[in-house]
């Protein structure tokens, strides 16, 4: 049978316990006593986590004493199991294969998606902080050595605060040498050499990296650099400020920048970039725009809209739009619509999304195909205003509004006339509060998509609350009762466990 698997602060705690039985809180002074906590990672938390773990495999034995009728704290007592384990694991550890990790290596990872400008104030913040924890380590040393010497304390402790010091002192060293050259970086021999390798260079392939995505990250960045993007034979360069295009140039492999009267010749060409499926990229914040670079008045998402209406390729628009049963809704660049000047195709598409329609059924409402249908989807998606429905969402507002106008057209065999609409009327008006509507047996949703999942689920179920409170009033309780049952009963089964989930068969219960 094999041994459990040892954390480093089971393996500590049985360290402790090979001393002396204590309690979790003895314990835990003992460590910072120790001075144990400021070189290794450890709570109050863990440690009594670790002593129930460590007591439940058999490591340690747990006792209560009782003492004038009120119970002491466990102390906790090394088992002979748990002396075998501890040697076990110090064998492990000591011949330890695991590799050095060290977390803030992530950020390194991720500098060049990160505008040099605001980073460098940042690595000098960090290096300030390596100073004051260097100096902190060389004074607790100091007060270990004196330590050592007055109350024989181990002199392993001493050996700690060494590495900790002399590992910060390479962290210093390697940080400052890290800024020294991502402040001297500069700008390459040649645009020829289009994915140069630099600190601050983002580089890829166009078959790894959707091109929308790339413009993303300049513009929500607010980089300022030059992107410039080959497949071997034409290249294109767009330098940016801001995130914003300020500058662009077509080039041909050996030559200079075309001579241009204008800018619409260079912006037809960046354009074509988002049907190139192959080529490579590299963004380059250091580098200024090339000589007979044509000034460019276009926004980033004017660009990325005029480029993606350009794409005529489906394994391009399955990118955003994989399928005729994707679902869309109104994503966070709505609020920009004004100053986009969409096609009236691009309007339509937007006004019919509503989180619950997918693909295939808005391109047979607008009367499109299917291709056109995804493109505008494409195009809108790639720019912000429409994003992919979040799932629970869409299962949400298709189990509200399938109830609410189920309920509706239950009614119609109560109503004095078919086309007595009283009941409806009387429901929004008990609704004016909420951005919902019946309109002649449909729901008109107007609540903003954005809204987190309890904010909707309140609305939606305030709005199904009012509207049996009204068929209660007006056509019986019984007929109440009847027409939310079986308006739930008409549900697919996937949807019936979304109405117990978000509470709405309470309903009929209130």
């Amino acid at each position: 049978m094999s041994m459990p698997a040892t954390t480093k602060t089971d393996l500590l705690l049985l360290g402790l316990l090979l001393d002396r039985p204590m309690h979790g809180y003895e314990l835990y002074q003992q460590i910072q006593s120790e001075g144990i906590d400021r070189w290794f990672n450890i709570s109050a938390a863990g440690v009594y986590y670790s002593l129930r773990k460590l007591r439940d495999q058999g490591w340690v034995l747990e006792s209560r004493q009782s003492s004038g009728g009120s119970s002491r704290k466990a102390t906790y007592h090394l088992t002979d199991e748990g002396r075998n384990a501890f040697f076990t694991a110090m064998e492990a550890e000591l011949a330890s294969d695991e590799e050095t990790c060290l977390e803030y290596d992530l950020v390194i990872y991720l500098l060049n998606r990160f505008p040099w400008q605001r980073a460098i104030p940042q690595l000098e913040e960090r290096q300030v902080f390596l100073a004051q924890q260097s100096a902190a380590a060389q004074a607790a040393a100091v007060q270990a050595a004196a330590g050592e010497r007055e109350d024989g304390r181990s002199p392993l402790v001493q050996a700690i605060l060494d590495h900790k010091l002399r590992f910060l002192e390479m962290e210093r060293t390697w940080l400052a040498e890290l800024v020294q050259s991502i402040q001297k970086e500069g700008e390459p021999a040649g645009l020829e050499e289009a994915v140069r390798r630099g600190f601050m260079v983002l580089n890829g392939d166009l078959r790894d990296f959707h091109l929308p995505d790339l413009f993303h990250l300049i513009f929500s960045g607010r980089h300022t650099g030059t992107l410039t993007v080959t497949d071997g034979a034409d290249t294109r360069i767009l330098t940016f400020e801001g995130g914003q295009p300020i500058y662009g140039a077509l080039l041909q492999r050996g030559e200079p920048p075309t001579p241009v009267s204008s800018c619409s010749e260079v912006m037809e060409g960046l354009c074509e970039l988002f049907r190139w499926q192959e080529g490579r990229f590299a963004f380059d914040q250091h580098l200024q725009p090339p000589e007979g670079s044509v000034h460019l008045e276009c926004s980033s998402e004017k660009l990325i809209l005029r480029g993606c209406r350009k794409v005529d390729d489906w394994s391009i628009i399955q990118e955003l739009v994989p399928s005729a049963d994707t679902i869309f809704e109104i994503g966070p660049g709505h609020d920009r619509l004004e100053r986009l000047a969409l096609t009236p195709t691009e309007a339509d598409v937007v006004a019919a999304v509503d989180g619950v329609k997918d693909v295939a059924t808005i391109a047979r409402e607008l009367v499109l195909t299917l291709f056109e249908t995804s493109r505008t989807l494409y195009c809108l998606t790639a720019i912000g205003v429409l994003r992919t429905a979040d799932l629970d969402k869409i299962h949400l507002r298709r189990v509200f509004r399938e109830i609410a106008e189920l309920m509706c057209k239950s009614t119609l065999a109560w109503r004095s006339s078919p086309d007595d609409r009283s009941c409806e009327e009387e429901v929004n008006r008990r609704s004016h509060e909420l951005p919902i509507r019946l309109n002649d047996g449909r729901v008109e949703d107007q609540a903003d998509p954005q809204l987190a999942m309890e904010e909707l689920k309140e609305i939606y179920g305030q709005f199904l609350e009012n509207q049996y409170t009204v068929i209660d009033r007006r056509f019986g309780q019984s007929n109440a009762r009847q027409a939310f049952t079986r308006s739930v009963q008409q549900l697919p089964p996937e949807l019936r466990g979304v109405v117990r989930r978000y509470g709405f068969d309470r309903i009929v219960e209130a």
